[in-house]
């Protein structure tokens, strides 16, 4: 799921930006971590970017800054505590899984029903990665991508009501509750910035599901 650079100049199309830049940053983070991704973590780079896209949201209450608090001392710490709350786990399996179909209604029905949204915009899952369609950062992705083509069609001044009400559709039917179960299951469990990174994806599908029904 691919996008490439818009010049945004200001107001509503920079808002959409921000929007765009939050599932983006979200989605990278749920991600696998590589050595570059935790180096961002530590220096602070994910933090300050976040929260520069974060002050430019057309709704206020969300911050990042504190993104990396606790921050584990090494790479390999890093990489085992993202392994023991999201792939492995104990004899039930990880605590805190990133398919969406792991937490309730069928996980053939779930993967069906996202992949019926990746494909009416034209989407198929990368080959190279081979995930199943309900993970988490596949479904951010997707909602990066619904927002940087609005961003896009406001810019060209074309009709973006798909774009919005696929949005509003994909986090009343998917997301929001999907991340919210995330993010009460990883609590308590010694990762701060992974239990940080889900109360603001929590936080932040909340608050653009209101926005977008408004």
């Amino acid at each position: 799921m691919n996008t490439q650079t818009l010049q945004l100049n200001g107001g509503e199309e920079l808002k959409i930006g921000n929007r765009s830049q939050v599932y983006s940053l979200l989605a990278r983070a749920f991600r696998f971590p590589t050595q570059e991704d935790f180096q961002r973590v530590k220096d602070g780079q994910f933090a300050k970017a976040a929260q520069e896209s974060l002050a430019g949201l057309p709704y206020n209450g969300l911050k990042g800054g504190e993104l990396g608090r606790g921050m584990a001392a090494s790479y390999e710490e890093f990489q085992s505590a993202y392994i023991g709350l999201f792939e492995v786990g104990g004899e039930m399996g990880a605590p805190s899984p990133l398919y969406e179909g792991e937490y309730g209604g069928g996980r053939m029905k779930v993967m069906e029903e996202v992949l019926r949204f990746y494909h009416y915009f034209g989407l198929r899952l990368s080959e190279e990665k081979r995930d199943r369609p309900d993970h988490l950062a596949s479904e951010l992705e997707f909602m990066h991508l619904l927002t940087f083509k609005e961003t896009e069609g406001l810019l060209q001044g074309a009709d973006r009501s798909a774009y919005r009400q696929a949005e509003q559709d994909f986090l009343r039917f998917h997301l929001t509750d999907f991340v919210a179960s995330v993010a009460a299951k990883i609590g308590g469990r010694g990762a701060p910035f992974y239990s940080d990174l889900a109360q603001l994806a929590h936080g932040f599908c909340a608050k653009e599901l209101a926005y977008l029904s408004a």
